[in-house]
């Protein structure tokens, strides 16, 4: 009898997960189905945290409050016009480290060039070679130290606003005198960023660390499989610096037989790019929320949208929620002047 039963349970369990398969959550996928209230004691006074209940099954829900750079509408919007452009500026800053040469960093700037193959390493150091400099403008770097002596810095600030259609950035390195290998080959720290001013976009900038370069190794004693790597130790152009955008890291008195001569350019650009508008993540699989609160620190109508979705492996529900929501000067005597908000009823749930 005993063995019977042991039997009947074995069967009984290897039958169960065939039962049961085909009833997992992970098989069904739930709508999107929320809604999002204004909680009625908001203030709505700049500085003041405005409340937002939360109800429904939702997995995952962001915010988009409606100021410049969190606008649904910008998700994904990543250029913008041209003429729409009021000026654009290139801030530059070099710091010149050891050796004694002190021509050893040139940079220029320009909006002919149409790039390097960045595949074709024979060419594109023959590309540079033969590079028409006349047709580059040349950043003066050291127009605030004079000859720079080691940790002085040279520092451009440099109007491109009429090569906002194609822009290239080259630095040239070549930390050595004549036939002088006894003296240390300098280094270069480079920092710097863009800054565009827009009529209707605020303004974008850009860190130098954010440009996309081609380095190329001019040297013949450097393998031409190897004209577009680098080491990262000395003697190398190197992107791995916490502290600088770029560094041009030089050696010691002796250590190279040979002039180091590299370049590092920039891909070509138009000046009109500018990033997505981003949500806030409200809400994932992993946490819970009745509530989510938000600041806005300048009065305004603000535009303000949630969006939320389910997924899994058989598809996603997403369902978006609009609202307007205006923010009030805060009252010179620190109380609630009264008006509240002119927005959705806060009983109403957003549609």
């Amino acid at each position: 009898m005993r063995k019977t039963i042991i039997k009947y349970f074995a069967v009984l369990s290897l039958a169960l997960p065939v039962l049961f398969s085909g009833c997992t959550q992970e098989d069904i996928l739930f709508e999107a189905d929320y809604n999002i209230t204004l909680d009625p004691d908001n203030t709505y006074i700049a500085g003041d945290p405005v409340v937002f209940n939360i109800s429904g099954q939702i997995d995952n829900l962001l915010f988009y409050s409606g100021e410049t750079g969190s606008e649904y509408q910008f998700k994904d919007r990543y250029s913008i016009p041209l003429d729409n452009i009021d000026k654009a500026t290139l801030h530059l800053e070099v710091l010149a480290q050891y050796g004694n040469y002190n021509g050893g960093m040139d940079v220029y700037y320009s909006n002919s060039f149409s790039g390097l193959a960045r595949t074709d390493a024979s060419g594109d150091r023959e590309t540079l070679a033969k590079i028409d400099l006349s047709t580059w403008n040349e950043v003066d770097l050291w127009s605030a130290v004079g000859d720079e002596a080691n940790g002085k810095t040279g520092v451009a600030d440099i109007d491109i606003t009429d090569m906002k259609e194609n822009f290239s950035l080259a630095f040239h390195w070549h930390p050595t005198q004549g036939d002088d290998k006894k003296s240390a080959q300098r280094t270069y720290k480079v920092n710097g960023k863009l800054t565009v001013a827009t009529k209707d976009y605020g303004t974008i900038e850009t860190d130098l660390n954010e440009f996309l370069f081609t380095t190329v190794m001019m040297n013949e004693e450097i393998p031409l499989d190897s004209v577009y790597v680098n080491s990262y130790g000395n003697g190398s152009i190197r992107f791995d610096d916490a502290a600088n955008d770029i560094n041009f890291q030089g050696v010691s008195g002796g250590v190279l037989d040979y002039d180091i001569d590299g370049w590092c350019v920039s891909v070509p650009m138009d000046l009109n790019s500018i990033p997505n508008d981003k949500g806030t993540v409200v809400k994932n699989l992993q946490n819970y929320m009745d509530s989510f609160s938000y600041t806005w620190n300048e009065p305004g109508t603000y535009k303000v949208v949630f969006v939320g979705r389910n997924a899994n492996y058989i598809g996603s529900s997403e369902l978006v929620k609009e609202m307007t929501v205006t923010i009030l000067n805060k009252p010179l005597d620190g109380g609630n002047d009264g008006d509240g908000a002119d927005e959705t009823d806060p009983e109403t749930p957003a549609e």
